[in-house]
């Protein structure tokens, strides 16, 4: 015979099981890897508005001194979605480096650029032939940077071979053309805004207009074994930042608040940079950028954009 007091066990001991089922599972830990760099893209991810939450999500943030060294870290295995330059992610690609493009970060307008070249708010420098032979900086040799402005040169009548490039993290380089180390930079927000507000630099040219009107600058992506084990994972990811985009076009001062937290400048410089936000796949964003670098033998050979993207991202 069952006692009233087995049965009231048993039924608690159901209801907590039932109950516990119900809860939310615990969120699922993604080990994000981002360049030293900060733009309104980049601090999406930092958004407390529930919406992570809801997709059942958390984030552990690393910042890298470049997006090589972000892609290292995703192949090696020590992080799992990482952030870099299209440029770079093509060149990992054709070097046989898995990595899978999962949505675009960084949208570059030629209507609002975010990105410009500079030389010393009184350089003699007036155009780009006059950079002949001058040293300029880099955030990595070889990346979108560098290429796009070499080409720039060139087509401004320069010789993009006489220039001396030399690797500077970005928020070093604005200083030191002030102090006369280099002629020159290509800086991004809100590195080119503070520089301007400072009057260390003038604007000289915006060489990514060559590229296209509108690209994608910079990727979410990840590997291939990754986005292979963790489709889900990386569905809930990609969705989330469709939802944040949406959130930050109507939300620009939260933005504005985290950006310049992170990257350690005024928040009256950051309000000036304009918000260009992305997400998804969009291959027409992406060929471009592989056609010019092949044009200008930057890269081996161009490729369909389709190669180095997650087909679970297209669909």
């Amino acid at each position: 015979m069952i006692s009233r007091g087995s049965l009231l066990t048993a039924s608690l001991a159901a209801l907590a099981t039932r109950a516990a089922a119900a809860a939310d599972p615990a969120p699922t830990t993604i080990r994000l890897g981002l360049t030293a760099d900060v733009d309104i893209s980049n601090v999406l991810w930092l958004l407390q508005n529930g919406i992570w939450e809801r997709l059942g999500l958390h984030f552990e943030g690393t910042r890298l001194a470049s997006g090589s060294l972000v892609t290292s870290a995703l192949v090696g295995g020590s992080l799992d979605v990482g952030s870099a330059s299209i440029f770079g992610l093509m060149a990992a690609h054709l070097r046989g480096i898995p990595v899978v493009l999962e949505s675009v970060q960084a949208v570059y307008d030629s209507t609002a650029p975010s990105t410009a070249f500079v030389v010393g708010k009184d350089s003699p420098i007036t155009s780009p032939a006059q950079l002949n032979g001058a040293t300029i900086s880099t955030a990595a040799l070889n990346d979108l940077f560098s290429l796009a402005t070499s080409a720039w040169v060139d087509q401004n009548g320069g010789n993009s071979k006489t220039l001396n490039v030399i690797e500077l993290p970005v928020p070093a380089a604005a200083p030191a053309i002030a102090a006369g180390r280099i002629a020159g930079a290509f800086l991004v927000e809100p590195f080119l805004q503070d520089a301007l507000d400072r009057g260390l630099v003038r604007v000289l040219g915006y060489p990514y207009n060559l590229i296209a009107p509108r690209f994608g600058a910079t990727y979410w992506f990840s590997t291939q074994s990754y986005a292979a084990s963790n489709s889900d994972t990386l569905a809930r990811f990609r969705r989330g930042l469709t939802q944040e985009v949406a959130y930050a076009r109507t939300h620009k001062n939260e933005i504005y608040e985290l950006a310049a937290k992170l990257s350690g400048t005024s928040l009256q410089t950051v309000q000036h940079i304009p918000v260009v936000l992305g997400s998804g796949i969009d291959v027409q964003l992406i060929q471009p950028v592989i056609d010019y670098a092949a044009r200008y033998e930057y890269i081996a050979k161009s490729f369909p954009a389709s190669e180095i993207i997650d087909p679970n991202a297209l669909s």
